[in-house]
């Protein structure tokens, strides 16, 4: 009796796409909880990041794992406490897009502002962010000197 070995399973495109969307909802759970070391673990070596201040119109961009650290951890500063609620997160192939409300102080005051943003992001065959872009609605009263 022979038996056939079995072929190696292939992932869908429902599969890349639903790690691209948990990719995606994990990047900005980490950003709620300024966890850089999982934020830089969702990003491939060779990414780009385009902030949300900068004049270009793809504003400031950052180039390489270290570089966007840099940029983030420089971000998280200038905001100083923050988080994030509201989470929405879709994704199709390895495009995805997340909306969100950032809270400028504690979650849990009514009295912190809020504003509305919303990332894209491009990722590779693993789920790896390789293009991240921003957009933060009243970045000048957020971050002042971004104005």
């Amino acid at each position: 009796m022979t038996f056939a070995t079995p072929s190696p399973i292939k992932p869908t495109a429902h599969d890349l796409t639903e790690r691209c969307r948990q990719t995606a909802a994990d990047l900005v759970a980490a950003f709620a909880a300024q966890d850089i070391e999982t934020i830089m673990s969702l990003f491939a070596d060779d990414a780009t990041y385009c902030d949300v201040q900068g004049a270009g119109q793809r504003g400031d961009e950052y180039h390489g794992k270290d570089a966007i650290r840099a940029a983030f951890l420089a971000g998280f500063d200038a905001l100083g406490e923050h988080t994030y609620e509201a989470v929405a997160v879709a994704a199709e192939g390895t495009t995805a897009f997340a909306s969100w409300v950032l809270i400028h102080g504690r979650g849990d005051d009514p009295s912190a502002p809020r504003f509305d943003g919303a990332d894209h992001f491009e990722m590779n065959e693993n789920a790896r962010v390789v293009l991240k872009k921003g957009w933060l609605k009243g970045l000048s009263a957020v971050l002042p000197d971004a104005a």
